[in-house]
């Protein structure tokens, strides 16, 4: 993906241009000096590693973006600030920058030449925390690129306490979140989440991409080899779905394989998919959601970081230094970094050279079957829904009506169906990817047929790994094994070896037949209102539902 014309030029309208030469910016210090300022506000865990809690919070992702900047249509979650305030919040931003000892700190999103992009994040010292985290997380640049006076392709100013106690109940909003994609700069303003950190670059790396004919996804990457009669085969993962629905449980998931068959763990959570077919990674270690984590449910990942060289932000630490994945401290999730040569099944890749299966992952719990397979209109639709069962609040599961997240990613940047239409077009371009639909929720909510008791087949982690090493066994569409459900059109499993009474989990079979049609109609009367929002989606990824 030659980035060509897209790389950024200055744009004069923002003020860090012409402030920033005069900042006194303390320029990429050595991690052991960036670690000191850090760790003076941390709590230390009795294994040796820092933990620190935010004071304010994220800045709510979908509420608080606003793009500025001509050339960008916008899509119906995403707002532009009022000119006038634009104007009035940089105006602050640039009057009390001279004022804050900065720490500039360049990195490398993506390992592939010709597929990166040079970061730089501009963040007050007494938040060097933030500086750290994000530099563990992406890789280093090179040391010619790192003068204050080289434009990199992405900027982001993360200003946590940008308006000093002044204003906070006026006009202006605390917490803001302001993109130019034309330039490549955000202002991360408000808050100290170093997620904010990340999502800003992820952000407006997934747009550029996109506007080069790619798509960026909020995906983990594997690679799995199997053995097909007397010959290993190779089968290049994605796994797409919302925080919360097992995603990174499933990434990392060792399918019990014995040599010679393995597994190779590439990326956790953001994916570039190029029209060369390739799905390029971006992050060299791992940024992970620590809420319910087990050592029982997740051991490699939780032994993984039980070390010093962890990183870890609002999860609870006890008197004695006992962490606590079971809670948070604050209003947002635990969060930790965790270096990739301490995660199980890693390597040094982290790019998926074809993706020949594509895991759309959601959590119902009442009629979606536990495993389905796609047509590539499906795919899109499924996709433009990015449906879960409530909203997403860590492993520990799910609660509360239908969550639609357009992509399963709250990045997006522009119209929303762009996304379903550019995956439908990589699709096309790429037959030999096959696209399933894996419910990790449970079956039957609410219908038993003997008692009056609520009925609920829990799909467990286990019935889920076993379904995407099915997945993985699976030759380009057999017509064996599969049947048509003729009320969704998509395709299910009709035995899978190794899940006993495979039966139960087919989801007419826990409801009268009334109530099963009425259960269809409404999900589908709800599914079809939710894609009519979006007119310029194509009439067949519409209609797949």
């Amino acid at each position: 993906m030659d980035k060509g014309t897209l790389m950024p030029r200055m744009w004069a309208g923002f003020p860090w241009a012409k402030t920033f030469p005069d900042l006194g910016t303390l320029n990429n210090p050595a991690e052991a000096e960036l670690r000191s300022f850090a760790v003076a506000d941390a709590r230390m865990t009795d294994f040796g590693a820092p933990a620190f809690s935010t004071r304010m919070g994220a800045s709510g992702t979908a509420s608080s973006v606003y793009l500025a900047g001509a050339g960008v249509r916008l899509g119906r979650s995403q707002r532009e600030l009022p000119p006038q305030l634009l104007h009035e919040v940089l105006q602050r931003v640039a009057a009390r920058m001279p004022s804050i000892q900065w720490i500039s700190m360049d990195r490398i999103m993506g390992a592939s030449p010709g597929n990166t992009f040079h970061c730089r994040l501009l963040v007050p010292r007494a938040f060097a925390r933030i500086a750290w985290m994000w530099s563990k997380l992406l890789f280093p640049a090179d040391p010619s690129r790192r003068d204050p006076r080289y434009a990199p392709d992405l900027l982001t100013v993360f200003f946590p306490d940008w308006l000093d106690g002044e204003a906070k109940c006026g006009h202006i909003p605390e917490r803001l979140n302001l993109v130019h994609p034309e330039a490549g700069i955000s202002y991360v303003l408000g808050t100290d989440c170093a997620e904010e950190a990340r999502t800003s670059f992820f952000r407006q790396a997934m747009h550029r991409v996109k506007r080069l004919g790619g798509l960026g996804l909020h995906a983990g990457s594997k690679t799995i080899w199997v053995r097909d009669d007397s010959n290993i085969h190779e089968c290049g993962m994605l796994l797409v779905g919302l925080p919360g629905t097992g995603k990174t449980t499933l990434t990392m998931e060792d399918h019990r394989l014995v040599p010679p068959e393995s597994v190779t763990v590439l990326q956790d959570d953001i994916v570039l998919w190029s029209p060369d077919g390739k799905a390029y990674g971006t992050e060299d270690n791992f940024y992970v959601r620590t809420n319910g984590l087990t050592r029982d449910d997740q051991p490699g990942l939780f032994d993984a970081l039980i070390s010093p060289s962890s990183i870890f932000e609002n999860v609870p630490v006890g008197p004695a230094g006992k962490i606590r994945f079971a809670g948070a401290t604050s209003s947002a999730d635990g969060r930790a970094v965790a270096l990739r040569s301490r995660i199980p099944n890693t390597g040094d890749s982290i790019d998926l050279a074809r993706v020949h299966k594509l895991i759309l992952i959601t959590r119902h719990e009442t009629i979606m079957p536990p495993l389905a397979r796609l047509t590539p209109e499906q795919a899109a639709a499924y996709f433009m829904l990015g449906e879960s069962a409530g909203a997403a609040g860590g492993d520990s599961g799910f609660q509360g009506p239908t969550k639609h997240q357009v992509g399963f990613n709250p990045l997006v940047i522009g119209p929303e169906e762009d996304e379903g239409n550019r995956l439908l077009e990589l699709l096309k371009s790429s037959p030999g990817t096959e696209v399933y639909l894996l419910n990790t929720g449970s079956i039957g909510k609410g219908a038993d047929l003997t008692t009056d008791a609520a009925f609920n087949l829990k799909i467990t982690k286990n019935v889920s790994t076993h379904l995407l090493s099915f997945v993985v066994r699976q030759k380009s569409r057999p017509q064996a094994g599969w049947r048509l459900d003729r009320n969704w059109e998509y395709e299910v499993p009709i035995e899978v070896p190794g899940i006993p009474l495979w039966k139960a989990y087919t989801p007419s079979r826990h409801y009268t037949p009334s109530v099963y049609v009425g259960l269809v109609r409404d999900l589908r009367e709800e599914r079809r209102a939710w894609l009519t929002r979006f007119p310029g989606l194509k009439p067949e990824v519409r209609n797949a539902i």
